[in-house]
């Protein structure tokens, strides 16, 4: 009655089969990324898909959070700037622990390559590291420090010196440098324990 939206069904034995086969999660977790899909997606207008303010919020991001804009673009599938269930727990599950290493590079690389070139460019890593310092707040760098920090990275990382970072470049990166993709994970059994 009045504006309230139709209660939404759960998911059929069916469909959890399909996301315990095309994911890392079992159907205990995903009945959990449902119920958490549904809560975040009502969060601001009761349309049964999150947009990107609500995945904000829900991720508890500022407005201009470029390191969350990212992981919504990358979640967003189908680039219709909203995240339908499907594209959310595909999403999450690149980001589980369960999620080999190769699976977990190939996402993380696509966090730094703005553009979708295949290559990590000094501006796509400058504006990440400028999101990564404004989100942890405590870190204050000036222009030049983080000029220094690029250039720095660009040394070690830019084995060919063609003044991009490709994607078996970040690979050894990452091998030597393995907290980058521990940063980038999401624990499974937390998510069954998710409140409905």
């Amino acid at each position: 009655m009045g504006n309230k939206p139709a209660r939404e069904p759960p998911l059929s034995k069916r469909q959890l089969q399909q996301y315990t086969q095309t994911t890392h999660f079992s159907e205990a977790e995903v009945t959990a990324l449902y119920h958490h899909y549904k809560r975040i997606s009502s969060s601001i207008q009761r349309d049964g898909v999150i947009d990107q303010n609500e995945f904000r919020q829900a991720l508890g991001a500022g407005v201009n959070s470029v390191f969350v804009d990212r992981i919504f673009t990358i979640f967003d599938s189908n680039h219709d700037s909203l995240l339908s269930f499907d594209e959310f727990v595909h999403g999450l599950s690149g980001f589980c622990d369960r999620a080999n290493r190769d699976e977990k590079l190939e996402l993380s690389f696509r966090v730094y390559d703005i553009d979708g070139d295949g290559y990590i460019s000094k501006e796509e890593l400058m504006s990440m590291l400028r999101a990564s310092l404004v989100n942890l707040g405590a870190l204050h760098l000036s222009e030049d420090q983080i000029i220094r920090v690029l250039d720095a990275t660009f040394s070690e990382v830019d084995i060919n010196h063609d003044g991009r970072i490709s994607f078996e470049e970040y690979k050894l990166m990452v091998l030597r440098n393995p907290i980058i993709l521990e940063n980038l994970t999401v624990q499974s059994k937390a998510i069954a324990k998710m409140p409905p």
